[in-house]
């Protein structure tokens, strides 16, 4: 039967490997200041968004005194947060091909991103791939806040990316409100000028002046679908790589290589 080692036991074991466990943390030491020295330091940029509500159309929908339920499927639809539903499309927006297929003009975006990698990015869907595995979204607690954040050597060019990505999304969600309210207005006011009947009158009335006020808030140079609540920033120290953690862990990998080593010998004949 096999003897159950104690705490005693293993304590006198690692002291009787304690050269082993030098070597192999000295090792750890050494592989890890060369990993350090060739890695690149990758700088960490967070932008803090909200939904655009304080424009949205839902505070203005509660306000009025018209008919709410003719109103509401005009108005941006919110969840159970009070978020608008705008907002969270364009959290999936941000990183979608759309997105991505504007950001593909800026040659400047493109070129900045592929002096970090070996397989250069050519193509809309490519750079959506890139987006999704680098940006980040994030919670803030239980708020409908999202902290955006992404890692890049250049720190000057990771807030400005972060930058173009609202603007770009935000714009995208703008331009279709856009089209959508004047598409409506063509409609409201073509059925408004064939409608006699006065109830039907007042509710075409106020589904017009409803669609009118959406397309104000479309028109005007404003945050449309998210506020940006902290302006996008790039920390001043590289966020990667973790110099304690890679030293921590380097020191332990030594160490237990160090006291395999050692066991090893112990066990040979």
């Amino acid at each position: 039967m096999q003897k159950e080692i104690s705490l005693y036991d293993l304590i006198c074991y690692f002291w009787q490997a304690k050269y082993y466990l030098l070597i192999g943390a000295l090792i750890g030491f050494l592989a890890t200041l060369f990993y350090l020295y060739v890695a690149i330091s990758e700088y960490k940029a967070i932008m803090v968004v909200a939904p655009a509500d304080g424009y949205a159309l839902g505070d203005y929908a509660s306000s009025i005194e018209y008919d709410r339920m003719a109103a509401l499927p005009f108005w941006r639809p919110k969840d159970q947060e009070g978020a608008s539903t705008d907002f969270y499309r364009f959290i999936h927006t941000l990183r979608g091909p759309a997105a991505a297929k504007i950001l593909m003009q800026d040659e400047k975006v493109v070129t900045d991103i592929n002096k970090t990698l070996q397989d250069k990015i050519e193509t809309p869907e490519e750079l959506a791939i890139y987006l999704e595995r680098n940006v980040r979204i994030d919670p803030l607690g239980a708020t409908p806040l999202r902290r955006i954040s992404y890692l890049h050597p250049n720190p000057d060019f990771a807030s400005a990316l972060l930058r173009k990505l609202h603007l770009v999304a935000d714009q995208m969600i703008r331009r279709d409100r856009r089209r959508q309210s004047q598409s409506r207005i063509d409609y409201l006011q073509n059925s408004l000028r064939k409608t006699t009947n006065p109830d039907h009158r007042k509710g075409i009335t106020n589904l017009l002046m409803q669609q009118e006020h959406i397309q104000m808030l479309a028109n005007l140079d404003e945050a449309y679908a998210a506020i940006v609540v902290e302006p996008a920033s790039t920390l001043p120290k590289p966020a990667w790589p973790n110099k304690p953690l890679s030293f921590a862990v380097a020191l332990f990998i030594g160490l237990m290589l160090g006291f395999m080593i050692w066991s090893i010998r112990q066990r040979a004949p």
